[in-house]
């Protein structure tokens, strides 16, 4: 499975980790085809990086999934409902029947590697339903009949600074997931997007003694894209961590060395995450998925260890909480 002309198929292509893996596998070579799900979607960044075509379908239409994996070897999906882009996209559209059809029709297609973008395990995950989501699309990829290669990743760092009350953070991507039109998080921002600069205060999941083994997409997107072809990463679950585990206390610390004031982190209680969760789910579920995964995050706190395998890939060195600061921090 080395070959260059091996086509790859990207689900979540114009999502913020799914774009950064199109344009790694264009600069490592590999032809790419871009599933959207809008004709003039383009993938920002990616041209002339190298052969790329579009095709636009649909995970809920089968006959659109069948003209995409048309001439395609390998699939990477890093598609997910936690913060939907449109409308009628929702953890059980995505994670359950649209990777149920695709699945099939992959296997049909002849398929001969499926990367999936996953999630860590935790304790009570089924009380999230993307979580149990991810879980169940898991066992639906090990009971296929195409090879499956499983990356696990943790808290994106991306997200959880800007949801903690720092827009600063928000990056200069135009595929950044904190950039989706999406209700409820406009309306999150518009409550918490500058608490670090003008109040001293950060969000913290659970309380300052909390962390993270914090991840930047674009990591995630260089280990999903350096398992596409590899024959040693086949039926293989990668546990996908960051390069150093920060608590929420150390967190404030580098934002305070930044913003030269006093940042204090806030807990978010699991108690407090429960009440809006059960508030949101019968007016927008969505927010409701979200705020369950707040609640997880603040009530348990499971550890994973730095894999090797960025060196084993032969990856970049991955982006530490202070890189991340320094090289994405918008004054405006």
């Amino acid at each position: 499975m080395t070959t260059s002309e091996t086509r790859t198929l990207v689900l979540g292509a114009t999502g913020h980790v799914g774009s950064q893996v199109i344009k790694a596998l264009l600069k490592r070579g590999r032809p790419v085809r871009a599933l959207v799900r809008k004709p003039h979607a383009k993938v920002h960044g990616a041209e002339g990086l190298g052969d790329l075509d579009y095709a636009v379908g649909d995970l809920a239409d089968r006959e659109s999934l069948r003209r995409a994996l048309d001439g395609v070897d390998i699939v990477v999906s890093s598609a997910n409902g936690i913060i939907p882009s449109g409308k009628t996209m929702s953890v059980k559209s995505i994670n359950r029947d649209g990777h149920d059809a695709l699945i099939e029709e992959a296997e049909r297609a002849g398929v001969r590697q499926f990367v999936q973008s996953s999630v860590p395990t935790w304790e009570r995950e089924h009380t999230v339903p993307e979580l149990a989501g991810k879980r169940a699309l898991e066992a639906r990829l090990a009971a296929s009949s195409i090879p499956a290669t499983i990356v696990r990743n943790p808290a994106f760092m991306d997200v959880w600074l800007v949801m903690g009350g720092c827009r600063q953070l928000i990056g200069p991507d135009p595929h950044a997931t904190t950039r989706r039109p999406y209700g409820f998080m406009r309306m999150w921002q518009a409550m918490t997007g500058n608490l670090v600069t003008r109040r001293g205060v950060l969000l913290a999941p659970g309380g300052g003694r909390h962390g993270a083994p914090f991840i930047a997409t674009r990591d995630v997107a260089e280990i999903l894209a350096g398992a596409v072809g590899r024959d040693d990463c086949l039926n293989r679950i990668i546990e996908a961590g960051g390069p150093e585990w920060v608590t929420w206390h150390e967190v404030a610390e580098k934002l305070s060395r930044k913003t030269r004031r006093k940042v204090r982190p806030v807990p978010m209680k699991a108690w407090f995450a429960a009440t809006g969760q059960g508030a949101m789910r019968p007016i927008m579920p969505s927010a409701a998925n979200v705020l369950a995964l707040v609640k997880l995050v603040a009530a348990h706190q499971p550890r994973w260890e730095d894999p090797p395998i960025v060196e084993e890939l032969g990856l970049p060195e991955q982006m530490t909480l202070d890189r991340y600061i320094e090289q994405n921090w918008n004054t405006n």
